[in-house]
């Protein structure tokens, strides 16, 4: 049977390897750098030698395609998720609230743990059961709201300034990873829908319990190369072969050329042009739309502490600059009292210096955790990703390509294609088995 051939080892190009491989298709995989894992995966810091994800990730029970790629290559049990969702937040001088949903029928156990919240007063409360409606008694999640951002969508509820600022902006950054002044609000709709809406079950959190590359990188490998498939790591993708709307396969950087019938392009939006011939680039509109995609970074703080500052998993952030905290102590090898500090959207910090981000993330500690304001700073590390995600603004849905391309033999995956949701581990695992689906027809 012919060889699939799938450029990039991420968390799209794993998946769809790994369904690939499950439906007894070779499977070749390669890979530009030395590891796996693409924008989500954990290393070891050279100064400490603590283990750091590249970036914070969370699990939702309505993460589905995940959860069942998890399942497949043997590590869904990494994920530790949560019974009931529970979230805690806090806000200066060190106020902690939660909210706590009960295992009632959807969309009773998030109006329940709304109305039984500490996190919110009356008028708040009003204002998330007002959205919550709305959410629930649109016919799709886009009815009325083409052209909206998220902000517009909140003043048209009615949302007061507080729970703008202390909750649907908290969840539009963590979901979409842009300002709510930006983002779309038919995509922030969707994953309020799928996210909070759906089941108690969906609504859950899940928080890896390894470094990330150990949830996935290495099973995933196993599995593939398990079915006689072959994963391979350095491999530089220079471009693809095409000839008369055919791709025939992907000549290397080192000029070597490997021959394939059928290609998954599983690369980040913004390295998939320079693959692509130039007149193919500007005559497709698939491929052309891609060049209008914009990007949202994300600034990740890790830092490590002498002593513990909260006891918490993770809490969301009030008042502040930084938007989430979350305890790395429990993950092996991570460093007894870490954290990590989540700037997403960071469109105004990304060219701060990594002084002045380090110097904001502490006096944002010291104002909500009086144990921050005693404790000595150990080490730090800060990275920025440039381009973490696409930017989903409004009008950007439209760019993002179908798993089939126009190239007949070249198929698209990651989480910046037409997925329905936004830069999430659970879109691009849905790309890598929509791209996998489309092969196999």
């Amino acid at each position: 049977m012919d060889e699939v051939l799938i450029i990039g080892g991420g968390f799209a190009g794993l998946a769809a390897g790994v369904a690939l491989a499950k439906a007894g298709r070779r499977v070749r995989l390669l890979e530009q750098k030395p590891h796996l894992g693409g924008r989500a995966r954990s290393f070891l810091d050279p100064q400490s030698g603590f283990l750091v994800d590249n970036g914070q990730h969370i699990f939702m029970g309505c993460y589905h395609a995940a959860l069942r790629f998890l399942e497949e290559i043997g590590t869904l049990d990494r994920i530790a998720l949560q019974p009931r969702l529970r979230v805690h937040f806090l806000e200066p001088p060190g106020r902690l609230s939660t909210l706590q949903c009960p295992n009632l029928p959807s969309p009773w156990h998030v109006l329940a743990g709304v109305l039984r919240s500490d996190s919110f007063g009356w008028r708040e409360k009003r204002d998330v059961l007002r959205l919550g409606r709305a959410v629930k008694s649109a016919a799709s999640s886009t009815d009325g709201l083409e052209g909206l951002t998220v902000e517009d969508w909140l003043d048209r509820l009615g949302q007061s300034d507080r729970i703008k600022r202390g909750f649907w902006d908290l969840l539009a950054i963590a979901a979409l990873n842009e300002d709510s002044r930006r983002a779309a609000a038919a995509m922030f709709a969707h994953v309020l829908r799928l996210a909070l809406f759906s089941s108690p079950a969906d609504s859950r959190l899940g928080i890896p319990r390894r470094g990330l590359s150990e949830c996935y990188t290495g099973a995933a490998q196993a599995y593939i190369t398990a079915r006689g498939g072959q994963v391979e790591l350095n491999r530089s993708v220079a471009g693809f072969i095409l000839a008369e709307g055919v791709c025939r396969g992907v000549r290397l950087a080192d000029e070597t050329a490997i021959e394939a019938e059928t290609v998954v392009s599983a690369v980040p939006w913004h390295e998939l042009p320079r693959l692509l011939p130039a007149d193919l680039l500007r005559s497709e509109p698939v491929f052309t739309n891609i060049l209008a995609l914009r990007p949202a970074p994300i600034i990740s703080i890790n830092l490590w502490f002498d002593r513990p500052i909260t006891d918490l998993d993770f809490i969301g952030l009030r008042g502040t600059t930084i938007q989430w905290l979350f305890n790395r102590g429990g993950i092996p090898g991570a460093g007894e009292h870490a954290v990590a500090l989540v700037l997403s959207g960071a469109h105004a910090y990304i060219n701060r210096s990594k002084e002045e981000l380090l110097a904001i993330s502490l006096e944002d500690l010291r104002k909500l955790f009086p144990t921050a304001r005693e404790a000595r700073l150990a080490h730090s590390l800060i990275i920025k990703e440039r381009f973490a995600t696409f930017s989903p603004c409004v009008g950007a849905d439209a760019l993002r390509p179908p798993a089939r391309s126009p190239a007949r033999g070249l198929y698209l995956a990651g989480d910046w294609t037409a997925t329905g949701l936004p830069a999430t581990i659970e879109g691009a695992v849905r790309s890598g088995y929509a791209a996998a689906q489309e092969v196999l027809k």
